[in-house]
């Protein structure tokens, strides 16, 4: 059935479901449940009081809010009222707030507690979610029944105006309507029929932790309450390894940072481990990479598990897959590129983390990955009713129903997306003999060496981060005449190794200043880019006193590193990399 707008997609989830749970919360003292009739419920008194303040068809609207389950009734209540709901970052920054309540002519805001009022211009009126008994808005809910009729957007009707947080420049309104998020819900849904494991029921339940204001989350999670899926939201970031073991979900949206920590940990207590058990492991992992190659050398059409499999799940696999809950199906990968060591790593054990491509503007999947047939390295093919080609210069074009009309208030920005009929995505792909997707990099990031060579950093940065010793890596080099690296390091196996060589600085950036620990840090990139071109290798590497953080300004809330803040900010630190030649932009762009 072809759904008008995703408010009656959402009910269309209600009335099939009005008894089974539709959102799961920790109040507090106790995991609290809310079932789908009682969501429908607080959408429409939402819709009620956000009425009763003046709220009209084609009006912009804020939410401003961490992940929680009052987001999604106040986006949904927002659009049963034909409003378009505009999210902002809580970290967002007073001056961009106000940027972006001037650009869209916000006049009123759902904002998830008092804290966040010193970020908002008197003119906008303000519900919070939490906080202030009187201006809060479950004040609107209560006992009785909604009257209101929820409003009839068509397809064609602007449901969202999405502000990319960039990594330069001010921030610009995606317009995404309800027929861009509908067409990306369908054609997801419509892979059914072709990979039935991306078949979502009322068995399965999510955990929910990325931001809502990030469309992918957004999206997934309209998909996931259409299916009758149940959402529980994790407590804080903190308590997601212990709320994995608690709900044990069996589907999930995550960034790749997830799954690179894990490994990373998994590895390093195989390594404390050592003897009987890390033969173990290692024999068992590459088994389970052994199944996934003979699965592509077969064709892709089913992977096998023999003998040996099963032992390795009994002993190693198992266990790994106890420490997210025991339950997961798939996991569903966005927000940067995932390393396909780490994804192969993770397929193994038996928990697919199936990568995708796309952007705000385009809903936001234009290819994806089946977790049936997962092609690491890659990011799937394209989905239904979406066209992609390589333009002569290998930037990803796109064409489909879930492409955004454009920019809110940027006629030229629009114009310059969009040519001959084509939505010029920016990145750089290229296509592998039967029709996978590959993603290169950024175009406006990618690095020219002064010797010609054009090095991608994303597959180097991807490199770096299998080290157990690197949590960030920043890779630069335009117009240099090598790559060099920035890099963050673990500061637990950096007091490890002070430890073991005696040192006795006392603080991690002190450490940093050690040149045995610099010199080993060489071969520990030397080694992780070994299989890298001589040329895409850093031959420098200077250390970060402090973890680049979006608090900060460096990262935005997708954690893309801000190069022109990175730039500024370590302009003296980057010098060094490159002797006495002046670096002229680590990157263009």
């Amino acid at each position: 059935m072809e759904h008008t707008n995703l408010v009656a997609l959402i009910f269309g989830a209600i009335e099939r479901h009005p008894q089974h749970v539709a959102q799961r919360y920790w109040n507090g003292q106790t995991w609290q449940d809310r079932t789908f009739r009682e969501l429908g419920d607080v959408i429409r008194q939402t819709a009620e009081g956000l009425k009763s303040l003046g709220v009209s068809p084609g009006e912009r609207v804020a939410i401003m809010a961490k992940t929680r389950p009052e987001w999604i009734i106040a986006d949904l209540a927002i659009q049963s009222l034909g409003a378009v709901t505009v999210p902002i970052y809580p970290s967002t920054p007073q001056e961009q707030v106000t940027y972006v309540v001037e650009d869209a002519d916000i006049h009123r805001a759902i904002v998830e507690s008092p804290d966040m009022a010193d970020k908002w211009p008197p003119s906008v009126t303000i519900r919070w979610m939490t906080g202030d008994p009187v201006q809060r808005m479950d004040q609107w809910w209560g006992d009785r029944v909604p009257s209101l009729t929820p409003y009839p957007s068509r397809r064609s009707d602007l449901a969202t105006i999405v502000y990319t947080s960039g990594t330069t420049g001010l921030p610009k309104g995606v317009m995404l309507t309800h027929g861009n998020l509908l067409a990306n819900i369908e054609a997801i849904l419509a892979l059914r029929a072709t990979s039935p494991a991306f078949t979502v029921t009322r068995e399965d339940v999510a955990l929910s932790f990325l931001p809502l204001s990030h469309i992918l989350e957004r999206m997934v999670h309209l998909l996931f309450l259409s299916q009758g899926v149940t959402i529980a939201y994790a407590e804080s970031p903190e308590r997601i390894p212990a709320n994995l073991r608690e709900i044990r979900p069996t589907v999930m949206v995550a960034v790749p940072r997830i799954f690179e920590k894990l490994y990373a940990a998994i590895l390093d207590q195989m390594t404390r481990a050592g003897g009987v058990k890390r033969r173990l492991f290692d024999w068992a992992i590459r088994q389970g990479i052994r199944r996934y190659e003979r699965f592509w050398q077969w064709g892709g059409s089913r992977p096998v598990w023999g003998w040996a499999d099963r032992w390795a799940d009994r002993l190693v696999y198992r266990r790994i897959r106890q420490a997210v809950g025991g339950r997961l199906r798939f996991v569903i990968s966005g927000g940067a590129a995932l390393n396909p060591v780490i994804g192969q790593f993770f397929y193994a054990v038996g928990i697919p983390v199936i990568e995708g491509y796309g952007l705000t503007e385009t809903a936001p999947v234009l290819a994806v990955n089946w977790p049936d047939r997962p092609r690491y390295g890659t990011v799937g093919r394209p989905l239904p009713e979406v066209t992609l080609q390589l333009a002569p210069d290998g930037e990803i074009l796109a064409r489909g129903p879930n492409i955004t009309p454009g920019y809110w208030n940027r006629p030229e920005e629009t114009q310059e997306a969009f040519q001959d009929g084509w939505f010029h995505t920016g990145d750089l792909g290229e296509w592998t003999p039967d029709g996978f997707l590959r993603v290169t990099d950024r175009k406006k990031y990618i690095i020219v060496l002064s010797t010609g060579k054009n090095v991608a950093p994303q597959a180097v940065e991807q490199k770096l981060l299998l080290s157990p010793w690197i949590e960030q890596a920043v890779v630069l080099g335009n117009r240099q005449k090598y790559v060099a690296a920035l890099l963050y390091l673990n500061p637990e196996k950096v007091q490890e190794w002070a430890r073991l060589h005696h040192r006795d600085a006392p603080s991690y950036p002190e450490l940093l200043q050690d040149a045995e620990l610099s010199a080993f840090m060489m071969q520990e990139v030397e080694r992780v880019t070994a299989d890298l071109a001589p040329f895409e290798r850093p031959k420098k590497v200077a250390f970060l006193p402090h973890e680049l953080t979006e608090a900060a300004g460096e990262l935005t809330p997708s954690l893309k590193v801000k190069m022109n803040v990175v730039e500024e900010r370590y302009r003296s630190l980057i010098d060094t990399l490159f002797e006495s030649v002046p670096v002229v932009g680590g990157r263009k762009g």
